[in-house]
């Protein structure tokens, strides 16, 4: 029998908040609104509960802090990059995003931290992005990962393949690498 302990934990997923700023049909907060719209919490996570709850006492062999964007968009947490710039000196930190807020300014001083980054990009232009990420903007989520790249962030080019954009694949990858992409 498995004795759960804290000391076993090696990561975290963290969700921030439960706001997002696109509606992907596939998402868990669109296709179960009805049932969870009243259990999500309407609020962000506070970084003063963060930094009591994470400590290397509580959690000694954390060694990342993944917030996941499951439900939400990390970077609409209004103390994001304070979070970060606590937390990335101690645990690798990795945000999913779908990188299309806030501004170049915001993602440079994020891509600082060497934090590594998910982006949800699934097609090569605002078309193809569209059809699943509804009210993203292609080319704002470009200047966003390009700052991130230029400054030191760690990007991955996270492809979810569907039948509109099965083709788009072999192109996402050579414009991944052509872009600094890691992965």
């Amino acid at each position: 029998m498995f004795m759960w302990s804290n000391d076993t934990i090696e990561w975290i997923d963290i969700e921030l908040t439960s706001f997002c700023n696109i509606d992907c049909p596939g998402c868990f907060r669109q296709v179960k609104r009805k049932v969870v719209d009243d259990i999500l919490n309407k609020d962000a996570l506070s970084f003063k509960n963060l930094k009591k709850w994470i400590t290397k006492e509580e959690l000694p062999n954390l060694n990342l802090i993944n917030f996941c964007g499951s439900i939400d968009e990390p970077t609409l947490h209004p103390e994001l990059l304070q979070i970060v710039d606590y937390f990335h000196s101690m645990y690798d930190i990795n945000i999913a995003t779908n990188g299309s807020t806030k501004t170049k300014k915001f993602w440079t001083k994020l891509g600082t931290y060497g934090v590594s980054a998910f982006f949800g990009i699934d097609g090569i232009d605002q078309k193809s992005l569209e059809k699943y990420r509804i009210g993203s903007n292609f080319k704002k989520l470009q200047e966003n990962w390009r700052a991130f790249i230029k400054a030191g962030g760690h990007a991955t080019w996270q492809y979810i393949v569907f039948e509109h954009n099965e083709h788009l694949l072999e192109d996402a990858k050579r414009m991944a690498d052509k872009e600094g992409f890691d992965n």
